[in-house]
């Protein structure tokens, strides 16, 4: 597998990177393009794509954030889902980077509690914060999400660093 980290929205290999992000998540989870190009030259955000043979396998978008490597989005290639590769992809990315955190959300049906269950399997942590996280777009409202971090629970004192700098730091590249 390679990993390749783009910096620029013009690079061939980030449109179909691009193309699975709006596919995987909803509008109020997604920043305008003009945004995303902003905050691809912060040089705490990782944009990255992961390829076999020229396919484009998932989409791996992190920031470091000071002890913390905060996923904000993560999307397999949806041709390629169940046969353990999400599994393969994050587990290399956790090794890689120590203390990680994601957010998932909240548990309301089966699709919700299965994925969940995949990455307590990978052996993360729910946490029992309350969490909303802030708005990509002025017309949404903050949205509830479950924080899950890697290889433990965050203290309280972390988890508050943690959403001090996602709102500060990740969403000063949102719509205001």
């Amino acid at each position: 597998m390679e990993w390749i980290r783009h910096t620029n929205m013009d690079e061939a290999s980030f449109a179909p990177a691009f193309a699975l992000y709006e596919q995987s998540f909803p509008l109020h989870e997604q920043r305008f393009a003009a945004h995303q190009a902003q905050a691809m030259g912060d040089p705490r955000f990782f944009c990255e794509s992961v390829w076999e043979n020229g396919e484009l396998l998932a989409l791996l978008f992190s920031w470091r954030l000071e002890d913390i490597c905060y996923v904000e989005h993560y999307a397999v290639n949806s041709s390629l889902r169940g046969g353990g590769l999400g599994s393969q992809i994050l587990r290399e990315f956790c090794q890689r980077e120590g203390k990680v955190v994601l957010e998932i959300d909240p548990l309301v049906d089966e699709i919700s509690r299965r994925r969940k269950g995949f990455y307590e399997r990978l052996g993360f942590c729910a946490n029992p914060w309350p969490h909303a996280h802030p708005p990509y777009r002025k017309a949404n409202a903050p949205h509830e999400l479950i924080v899950m971090s890697w290889p433990r629970e965050l203290s309280r004192e972390e988890y508050g660093r943690f959403y001090r700098a996602l709102a500060r730091e990740v969403m000063a590249y949102a719509e205001h």
